[in-house]
């Protein structure tokens, strides 16, 4: 199939989710982004949640379907060669937690009421959260996306990168919370071990798509 990703791209994409949900910036606003998403009763509740996923997953996907259409106006050699440049930019900008995009704050409380569609503007306002917090993790997907010199692969790539971020938020994001933003108070060790692995992952996909072996 043309568009078909591989399992080392849907890995990578998902890693790429997961490390953006710890963000450190990220993590102590879940609690209230969880209590905020349910705060409706019955069907209502269930159609937030599902309006959540669309507008997160939208979100990232058309980032990614712009993403991809890059990489069809350069050639393969040089794109894997800036894009492994790039990744590894981008993993030193996470080591040392600068952000690259400044999204202005989003009034979420508007929307505290309703079902899909207000679940589907939450959904787009935590991705708009979650762009500043991993801007450099974003911007690494986003690189991978766009060497598959394709629309649709770079629109999946993403929307897998999405359920990286969605699924630890809706099963277990008010538990991880808690835990960190206990503990960060004491021993902010456990942010930085998070950051220096988030970061090594960084650098070994940048090493990877840098020498072709996860190019394509």
């Amino acid at each position: 199939m043309a568009i078909s990703l591989t399992q080392v791209d849907i890995l990578t994409a998902f890693l790429h989710g997961i490390i953006s949900f710890f963000s450190p910036c990220a993590i102590p606003l879940i609690p209230s982004f969880i209590a905020l998403l349910i705060s409706e009763k019955n069907i209502k509740s269930l159609w937030r949640i599902l309006g959540f996923f669309i507008g997160l997953s939208a979100t990232f996907s058309i980032l990614g379907a712009l993403s991809g259409s890059i990489g069809v106006l350069i050639d393969r050699l040089t794109m894997r060669y800036i894009a492994g440049s790039l990744i590894l930019l981008m993993a030193i900008l996470f080591l040392f937690q600068i952000q690259i995009f400044k999204v202005r704050s989003f009034n979420f409380y508007r929307f505290k009421s309703g079902g899909l569609f207000s679940g589907i503007i939450i959904g787009i306002g935590i991705g708009l959260v979650w762009i500043p917090c991993a801007s450099p993790v974003l911007a690494s997907i986003l690189v991978i996306a766009s060497t598959k010199g394709n629309v649709l692969k770079g629109l999946l790539m993403l929307f897998v990168y999405s359920l990286g971020i969605s699924i630890p938020f809706l099963s277990i994001g008010g538990i991880v919370s808690r835990i960190f933003t206990r503990v960060s108070f004491k021993k902010p060790v456990f942010e930085k071990v998070l950051k220096y692995i988030s970061a090594v992952l960084l650098f070994a996909i940048g090493i990877l798509v840098f020498t072709g072996r996860l190019f394509g």
